[in-house]
């Protein structure tokens, strides 16, 4: 390593931060060679580059056993080492480091003249653009069969842009916008929140950016989310002399990549966001030329068997064949809030179980809602009681949540 030394005690406070395997699996990934590992005692590291032969070449020693009396010591020197390496202080060490379990989203543009810069409201423009489509997809990821895009969201979704979405250095180029996103912590059923986001964020993207080149416009192409992304970036676009802006996705190599990822940037220049806006435009008026009597509320009908879509049961009057009462039980895979049942008189909170016959749609009282919610924190099947319907794929009961040490009420309706 070259340079000099910088001290280990400046990087005393990072060592909470960066537990041995996580410092492993950074070596790995930026470059550098394994020469031996000595199991639950130290791991031994070559600068990328090398041959892989540790005769006359320095090596970075990692310690692995926590227990050690002299632990803290050596693994403050091997990051004061790594931060020489990289020319970084501890604060940007740890950013690097850190970033390993961050995907990125990047938005790029070029400058419109000369002078290698762009008006502050362009930027600005593109900042709230990147981070609008992050929330709209968290809010899809929290709940898929979600018709309205306000405002109005969950704890998880708050939590989630407060605490692990933030705006990296601006990178080398034409002002290259890093937006990361934490992947978090996998959930019972194996899948992590932060990196579920970046991949339907990535799948919304990517079908956008192929309207154009489509021949036919059939509904099942589109999801809601499509068209409100459509929006945002047809509003990154409206500032003077717009030439095109270029997303692109960084994966964090901690998991591995989503099915359907982008292999390449996604380039929406002024003639694409165009012919975005116009697509999207035709979508929505398709939908508006529906019959009077169509239930659906969602702007576009999709095969029940895909995510992301949801068709609601009549606003009419119920059908005079009543289907029998029927009990199911599930785990709990989605909470949310719709609005729109307030205007109704109904209860806004709903909750959807799966189970072994097919998710449920369940609307719920408040209390329901937070008992289902202590259920799925605690990952325990929650039971309910009523009348089942099916209508345009979705599966809804109107019933009652058998909660333990509690006699059901027959005249719990909504």
């Amino acid at each position: 390593m070259n340079g000099a030394m910088f001290d280990p005690g400046a990087f005393r406070a990072l060592i909470p931060s960066v537990p041995p395997s996580l410092i492993s699996d950074f070596l790995d990934d930026s470059g550098w060679v394994l020469a031996e590992r000595r199991e639950g005692f130290a791991e031994y590291w070559l600068e990328p580059g090398s041959s892989g032969d540790p005769t006359g070449q320095h090596m970075l020693l990692l310690p692995l056993n926590e227990d050690m009396r002299d632990f803290k010591r050596r693994l403050a020197e091997v990051l004061a080492e790594l931060g020489t390496y990289f020319n970084e202080d501890a604060p940007q060490l740890l950013q690097r480091i850190s970033r390993l379990n961050w995907d990125t989203l990047l938005l790029s543009t070029e400058p419109p003249g000369r002078d290698d810069s762009v008006s502050l409201i362009h930027a600005t423009r593109m900042l709230n653009a990147g981070m609008e489509m992050v929330r709209l997809a968290a809010l899809y990821t929290f709940n898929p069969h979600r018709s309205s895009w306000g405002r109005n969201q969950n704890s998880k979704v708050m939590d989630y842009l407060r605490e692990d979405v933030q705006l990296a250095h601006t990178e080398r180029g034409s002002f290259v916008f890093p937006i990361l996103s934490r992947i978090g912590p996998r959930d019972a059923g194996g899948s992590a929140f932060g990196r579920q986001v970046m991949a339907n964020l990535a799948e919304a993207l990517s079908r956008v950016h192929d309207w154009p080149r489509s021949t036919s416009r059939q509904g099942y192409e589109t999801t809601p989310l499509d068209i409100a992304i459509s929006k945002q970036l047809a509003s990154a676009a409206e500032v003077p002399g717009f030439d095109r802006l270029n997303i692109y996705f960084r994966w964090a190599p901690a998991r591995t990549l989503p099915p359907a990822s982008p292999a390449a940037s996604l380039d929406f220049d002024a003639h694409t966001i165009e012919a975005v806006k116009e697509t999207a435009q035709r979508l929505q008026a398709s939908h508006r030329k529906r019959p009077a009597d169509d239930s659906l509320t969602d702007p576009f009908e999709r095969p029940s068997d895909s995510r992301g879509w949801r068709s609601h049961t009549p606003r009419g009057p119920a059908l005079s064949t009543q289907p029998p009462e029927t009990r199911v039980s599930g785990r709990v895979i989605s909470i949310g809030l719709d609005d729109r049942n307030t205007e109704r008189n109904e209860s806004p909170y709903f909750i959807i179980l799966r189970t072994p016959q097919g998710d449920v749609w369940i609307p719920v009282t408040e209390d329901e809602y937070e008992f289902a919610m202590r259920a799925r924190a605690n990952n325990q099947n929650v039971t309910a009681v009523g009348k089942v319907t099916d209508r345009g794929g979705r599966r809804t009961l109107r019933g009652f949540l058998v909660r333990p040490e509690e006699l059901p009420s027959p005249h719990r309706r909504r």
